[in-house]
């Protein structure tokens, strides 16, 4: 539905109402990133301020530290819960835990809120993420 309204802004931005026009080509033309990154980025960044402590919410309530390490985690990786019901797993905690465990260790530890958005945006816009 989003992605609907982000494509016919576009239309409007560029002046192209035709329905040949591609409006792939009219999103990357003004540069704008897909709607989907924009969220992904918006929930890292809010993970983020939760770990740094900037957000009034209580991270030990919400993320707790593996038992054990594996190769494929960094060292502020969390601890992903576990749902039954759909409703609860792609919730935003879940979801984004999941998503921060995958970000390379050099993004997550980034001390500034403004040098992690650079890194994060960066590491989401390049391709096979």
């Amino acid at each position: 539905m989003l992605e609907k309204v982000q494509r016919r802004a576009a239309r409007y931005v560029t002046g192209r109402f035709r329905n040949r026009s591609s409006i792939d080509s009219m999103i990357h033309t003004l540069n704008w990133p897909p709607l989907a990154q924009r969220r992904k980025e918006a929930r890292l960044t809010m993970l983020h301020k939760i770990t740094s402590g900037t957000v009034a919410i209580q991270k030990e309530q919400y993320l707790q530290p593996p038992q054990r390490l594996s190769r494929h985690m960094h060292i502020n990786s969390y601890k992903i819960p576990t749902f039954r019901t759909d409703y609860r797993k792609y919730s935003f905690f879940p979801r984004t835990i999941t998503e921060w465990n995958n970000v390379p260790p050099e993004i997550a530890s980034a001390v500034t809120l403004e040098e992690f958005k650079s890194q994060v945006s960066s590491y989401i816009a390049t391709p096979l993420r």
